[in-house]
Parts: C-alpha cells; sequence; structure tokens
C-alpha cells in the first residue's frame, strides 16, 4: 500500500506559498508600472508583465496541483515514474532558459552582464540554493541524531552543512558582494578576479576548469553506483536501520542532472563547442549542481520524516 510523507506535504504548501509571494510581488510592481506610465513617466515594462502572468500561473498550479502533492510526498512506482520524468522536464526547462537568454541577449557582453554580472541571475540563484541547502543538511544531520544510537552518521550531514556554508561564503566573496569593500592588497595581487576569495587564488583559478570537472565526474559516480551499493548494504539490516539507509541513498532517476553538469564542466575544461559555450558558462552548472544536491537533501528530509498510509 502506498504511504504519504507528511513532510512532503508540507513541503508542497511552501512551494506553493513561494510562488504565490512572486506573483503578488510581480503584479504589485506591474500596477505601480502601470500607474507610473498612465503618469506619464518611464512606459511599462513588457518583461514584468511576462513574469506576472508566468508567476500567477505557476501559483495557481501549485496550489491545486495533486500532481505536484503526489510527486513530493507519495510513495509508490506510479509516483516514483512520475518523478523521474520530472527530472528530464526540469533538466529541459534549465536548458530552454539558457538558450533563450542567449539568444535574446544583444550579443555577448548583454549576456553576460544580465546572467553573470553583479546582482545577476546566476550568482543570487546559487547563494539561495546554497542558503537552503545548508540548511537541509543541518536539519537532516538531526534527524539522524534524533534517531539512531550512533552519532556519526548525523554529525557527518552536519559536517557537510558546514562545508556548504564554506562555499556559500565563496560565492559571497566572504560578504564582500553584499558590503562591497576592497580587496586587501596582498589578496587582490594573486586573486584573479580581485576579490576575497580563495578559489580565485593564481594557483586554484590556473587548476580550476579541470578540478570543477573531476570534481563533477566523481559526483556522478557517486550518484550512479550509491544505489547499488546501498542495496548490498542494507541485505542484513534492520527494517529501521534499512530505511534511514535508503533515505540517504541518492535517487536513481537524479543522474541525468548530474550528468549534465558534467558534461558542461568537460566541455570547459577542454574548450570543446568553445563558439557556443562559454566559460563563464560555468555559474550555470554550479547552479544546476548546487539545486540538483539541494533536491536530494530534500528528499532525504521528507523521507526521514513520519508517514501515513494514503486513503
Amino acid at each position: 500500500m502506498a504511504v504519504i510523507y507528511t513532510r512532503g506535504r508540507a513541503l508542497k504548501t511552501a512551494i506553493a506559498g513561494l510562488f504565490v509571494v512572486l506573483a503578488l510581488a510581480s503584479l504589485l510592481t506591474v500596477l505601480v508600472q502601470l500607474v507610473i506610465a498612465v503618469s506619464g513617466g518611464s512606459p511599462l515594462d513588457p518583461g514584468w508583465g511576462v513574469v506576472a502572468g508566468v508567476s500567477t500561473g505557476l501559483a495557481v498550479w501549485a496550489t491545486r496541483s495533486q500532481v505536484l502533492l503526489k510527486l513530493l510526498s507519495v510513495a509508490d512506482p506510479l509516483a516514483h515514474q512520475g518523478r523521474a520524468r520530472a527530472v528530464w522536464v526540469l533538466l529541459a526547462l534549465v536548458l530552454l532558459l539558457v538558450v533563450g537568454l542567449k539568444t535574446g541577449s544583444a550579443d555577448r557582453d548583454a549576456y553576460k552582464n544580465l546572467v553573470f554580472g553583479e546582482g545577476g541571475l546566476v550568482e543570487w540563484s546559487q547563494v539561495l540554493v546554497l542558503l537552503l541547502a545548508t540548511r537541509a543538511a543541518w536539519l537532516i544531520g538531526s534527524d539522524l541524531n534524533e534517531r539512531l544510537e550512533e552519532r556519526r552518521p548525523g554529525h557527518l550531514f552536519q559536517f557537510g552543512a558546514a562545508c556548504l556554508a564554506l562555499v556559500l561564503m565563496e560565492e559571497l566573496a566572504w560578504g564582500q558582494v553584499i558590503f562591497s569593500w576592497r580587496t586587501p592588497p596582498l589578496l587582490n595581487e594573486i586573486n584573479a578576479q580581485n576579490e576575497t576569495t580563495l578559489h580565485n587564488i593564481g594557483w586554484f583559478q590556473d587548476r580550476l576548469d579541470v578540478g570543477t570537472f573531476l570534481a563533477t565526474l566523481g559526483v556522478l559516480a557517486v550518484v550512479v553506483l550509491a544505489p547499488r551499493w546501498m542495496r548490498a548494504l542494507t541485505k542484513n539490516c534492520s527494517e529501521p536501520m534499512a530505511a534511514v539507509t535508503r533515505s540517504l541513498t541518492p535517487a536513481v532517476y537524479s543522474w541525468p542532472l548530474f550528468l549534465a553538469v558534467s558534461a558542461l564542466a568537460f566541455c570547459i575544461a577542454t574548450r570543446t563547442f568553445s563558439d557556443v559555450i562559454l566559460n563563464r558558462d560555468q555559474e550555470w552548472g554550479e547552479l544546476v549542481l548546487y539545486a540538483s544536491i539541494y533536491l536530494l537533501l530534500l528528499r532525504t528530509r521528507v523521507l526521514l520524516g513520519p508517514v501515513q498510509e494514503a486513503p
């Protein structure tokens, strides 16, 4: 019999609430622009109209959708197949977004400024996803400490949360992105981007592309092989421990996201398709990587929560 994870229900409610807030904010922005335009000021930006329409549609869909509820909270074969299809749809939407932004920009500089500049789409999306992933990893560690007598798994996840927080601070240049202080002179001389970061220091920067590819390849290998390892490990486990182990195992259907990240990192490291794929496009790969890790953490958090039988 299928079961429902109550944290999945709560997650669906949170997603719907987020879309409602975005819809209200964008509609309010359109209304203010309309008033200014009628008063003889700047004309209405049609882009905000598109954002308002899309966010409103998503808010209505997320609030009413039983499909979303099933994807997030139901454990049965049909829901599992739906999640596998959703991964491919998500990957296709990301690809369409990137292609749309590239083809819709006047030139490469305009594309870089829109997507990667200060306050750009990718930079702040990475920050938000890393912040959420850090919190999810820490909460999973707390869940494991409550459910298991052995403390090492919980502490491992909390250590992972600390590592994600470190990556978050690097993305924020340790606060420089927010507070705009000057880079210390010594660091400014050896940092490729003249920022307060460690990963852009000369030695790391020179090996960053190849290192990123190898790291993404390693993550892909873990995602693909971990389910097989875990099945072998849980053969002689008690059912409660096997349930926890299954919760911690990466979802089999998540591999396309990690494969796409690894393929992009390979193209950038080897300068393949360099006329189309820019070095800065690695930022897209990092965003998809962080988001994919966050999705796996959300899945684990949901599976570690209470369950009830489906009606």
